[in-house]
């Protein structure tokens, strides 16, 4: 009975929409209006989406958390993450070949930070449904979107 359980769950979380989740959804703080968003859509996670983490957007959610000079701070940053991965059962996304979507992306919007181009390529590469994020130069940029068939949204979009 429980392996049945198991089994649908795990079937139930395979069918949800993959939804790569950008740095500044997860960097957001709370008392800000994007930040209650974030939260929302947050705890949507494993219920409505699933989502995934991409090794550049892991790298600055890494980089951010090493420069944190208070112990208590970099701890309590630890702990967002390990919750994502353990409670939101939130994935990663390692590239295998992006080269080509980055090149891409980059013809058409020469404005995207590098790390921004190649979160976008995972998204892409990974087939995902939507990139969550709050970059303005990325939600709803039309031509990555009909170019990749990829919905670039902020968070409130999806409550």
């Amino acid at each position: 009975m429980l392996e049945k359980t198991a089994e649908k769950l795990e079937r139930r979380f395979e069918s949800m929409p993959i939804h790569h989740i950008d740095t500044s959804v997860i960097m957001e703080l709370e008392k800000t209006v994007d930040g209650k968003f974030c939260r929302k859509y947050i705890h949507k996670l494993n219920y409505s989406y699933r989502g995934i983490i991409s090794s550049p957007a892991l790298s600055e959610l890494t980089i951010s958390m090493l420069l944190l000079k208070d112990e208590n701070k970099r701890q309590a940053f630890l702990d967002v993450l390990v919750n994502l991965v353990n409670i939101r059962k939130v994935g990663f996304y390692m590239p295998e070949d992006m080269h080509e979507i980055s090149k891409r992306i980059k013809e058409i919007d020469q404005r995207l930070e590098p790390t921004d181009t190649d979160i976008v390529a995972c998204a892409i590469e990974n087939n995902a449904m939507n990139l969550v994020t709050l970059d303005k130069k990325l939600i709803g940029n039309k031509a990555i979107e009909r170019e990749f068939g990829l919905k670039i949204l902020h968070p409130k979009d999806l409550l």
